[in-house]
């Protein structure tokens, strides 16, 4: 990868450990059926193409993007083609009445994968937007949590924030009240999760936002981008 002379590495962090493990993986991925929520954005994307990639039994992905989603699908058709297992996207919110249709028709899932989250501080600035934030990354993680675990999902992964630690804001707020929930709710499911720092050239991300003004020769946005840098 071009990024990782930059970062002072040669090979990628756990590279030698997937190497190593490649056949165990390969086989557990193989024989399960996994779940995606947010899986349009850019780490759920991510984890979806990783998991599309060695063949999993099942393979569904939920998200309120629709064209992102189409996207994702493009993506996936056009690099890794098509294989042997079930594969199919939703345009859902995971906390709406479809969602749990879904889940209880289509499940059960073994593995549940809940990447989606609002994320940005400007979203708490005023009180619609507020609620839907909390609603998003503290209730709709509990409620897919409680579906998966009625469901008898092995292992329910979710994604937090580096801001979770010490909260100033709500965003950070909201996330680490989630991880006390789930902290909670390990005592009888097993559950795993990361906190993730800002990823670089993710949507929304600065960085992101840069080449999307240079993709649309944003003048007045790019002066104020260097201004920023400078």
């Amino acid at each position: 990868m071009k990024l990782l002379p930059l970062i002072g590495r040669s090979s990628e962090l756990f590279s030698s450990d997937i190497l190593n493990e490649s056949a165990s993986i390969i086989d557990i991925i193989a024989g399960s059926s996994f779940l995606v929520i947010g899986g349009a954005g850019s780490i759920g994307q991510a984890v979806t193409k990783e998991l599309f990639s060695r063949n999993p039994h099942k393979l569904h992905v939920v998200d309120v993007s629709e064209n992102n989603m189409v996207e994702l699908v493009r993506d996936l058709r056009s690099t890794e083609g098509y294989g042997s297992g079930e594969f199919k996207t939703f345009a859902l919110d995971c906390g709406s009445l479809e969602f749990e249709a879904l889940i209880k028709n289509e499940g059960p899932y073994d593995y549940v994968f809940n990447l989606s989250a609002l994320k940005h501080v400007r979203s708490e600035k005023d009180p619609y937007t507020l609620m839907r934030m909390v609603m998003v990354n503290v209730f709709n993680t509990v409620k897919t949590l409680q579906l998966a675990k009625e469901l008898g999902a092995k292992k329910y992964f979710c994604v937090s924030t580096d801001k979770a630690a010490n909260p100033v804001n709500m965003m950070g707020a909201s996330k680490r009240i989630m991880e006390m929930f789930l902290m909670r709710e390990s005592l009888t499911q097993e559950i795993s999760m990361a906190r993730f720092a800002n990823v670089a050239f993710s949507d929304g991300s600065l960085l992101h936002g840069f080449n999307q003004r240079f993709a649309k020769n944003s003048r007045f946005q790019l002066q104020m981008m260097f201004a920023v840098i400078l």
